[in-house]
């Protein structure tokens, strides 16, 4: 194979910052860059060489809802022979990696992202089905935790086709530096308020009805505590909102949506970061945040354990538990000299493991595509 830049098909959400990131560090190197998508892109986010090509838009019959299910591999299977693709790379199992697998489309890699393998593999047996279909039928998986490796070999994975490369991350550009100096002020707050960051998504997964009620406490233990909710999407938004109007949080707590550039200087902006998942595998927010400096707060969850410990970078407290989460973030506000160790060491951590993903997404593709 030469060096010439490859046709690339990727398959998945497109409104993903996940996504995004993997198709950029494609772009960045040259190659040409196709995802197919069921919606659009946000405004603005997408790279501009990216083509994405609605779901909808493969033939007229995969527009249409009932047929969708039955058309869907046919069209995707005709849409990568016509471009032709070098490689196709699905993104998550369910239902992306599984519509890829049934296409026949070689060679083929596979990215489980983590609640797709370690939560709805694990459901029931059709979830397991699919997801086993998907992985066995991968040429290589690319996977970012030794927690997805795990799962992957419970689906059947071949050990010698696991790839270790944290494609969904780019750290550039996030630093301690980059910290946005106007936040509190915007925010109305005091100058000196500490800020309580979350960038997780509004979904039942994530839990965020237990981080809210856990400030009430968090509050009067600590008053200048503040809280930021920043997430790109989710459908519990309102919800939560609702419950932080109930416990009467409103002065306190903030909703804030951030862009992929505004992220570094709201991530560093924060004393403490915070997330309560229930199950994870080295989460963006969290390896921003570390290469941000940032203490974290962490519910135990697969794979966070691969990044801090209790007491070695962060406080982890136990799934869906208000007092702990109340007592974790209490104690790093009221310790200044703690949330600077912890967030020295995590951004040592991380900048040592994380590689840029570029090259070794490169390198992979270009062996198989041979």
């Amino acid at each position: 194979m030469s060096d010439e830049g490859l046709r690339i098909v990727g398959v998945g959400n497109l409104r993903s910052l996940n996504l995004l990131r993997w198709a950029g560090h494609l772009c960045k190197a040259g190659h040409e860059v196709h995802v197919v998508t069921p919606r659009p892109g946000r405004p603005g986010e997408v790279p501009a060489a990216v083509q994405s090509h609605l779901v909808g838009s493969l033939e007229p019959w995969t527009r249409v809802p009932l047929l969708r299910r039955l058309r869907i591999v046919p069209a995707l299977r005709r849409f990568v022979e016509d471009v032709p693709a070098d490689i196709v790379h699905a993104h998550y199992l369910l239902p992306f990696a599984s519509w890829a697998a049934r296409t026949g489309a070689r060679p083929l890699v596979v990215s489980p992202w983590g609640t797709d393998a370690l939560v709805h593999a694990r459901e029931d047996d059709h979830g397991r089905r699919l997801a086993r279909e998907a992985v066995t039928a991968a040429d290589a998986l690319v996977l970012n935790s030794a927690a997805l490796e795990e799962a992957c070999l419970e689906l059947g994975a071949e050990p010698d086709r696991m790839h270790r490369v944290y494609w969904h991350v780019d750290l550039e550009g996030f630093a301690p530096e980059r910290a946005d100096p106007s936040l509190r002020t915007r925010l109305g707050w005091p100058k000196d308020a500490l800020v309580v960051l979350s960038l997780r998504n509004f979904r039942p997964d994530t839990n965020l009805d237990v981080l809210v009620r856990s400030f009430v406490h968090v509050v009067k233990e600590e008053p200048r505590a503040r809280l930021v909710l920043a997430a790109r999407s989710g459908g519990l938004r309102e919800e939560v909102r609702e419950l932080v109007d109930e416990l009467g949080l409103a002065e306190v707590v903030a909703f804030e949506r951030a862009t992929p550039e505004d992220l570094p200087a709201l991530v560093a902006a924060g004393d403490v970061c915070v997330s309560l998942a229930s199950s994870d595998s080295a989460p963006p927010s969290l390896l921003e945040a570390m290469a941000s400096a940032r203490p974290l707060v962490y519910a135990d969850a697969a794979s966070i354990g691969e990044w801090v410990t209790q007491g070695d970078g962060a406080e982890i407290v136990p799934q869906r538990n208000e007092a702990a989460t109340a007592a974790a973030l209490t104690r790093l506000l009221a310790a200044p000299e703690l949330r600077a160790r912890y967030g020295k060491r995590n951004r040592r951590f991380v900048l040592e493991a994380v590689e840029p993903a570029g090259p070794a997404l490169e390198a992979l593709y270009r062996e198989l595509a041979a």
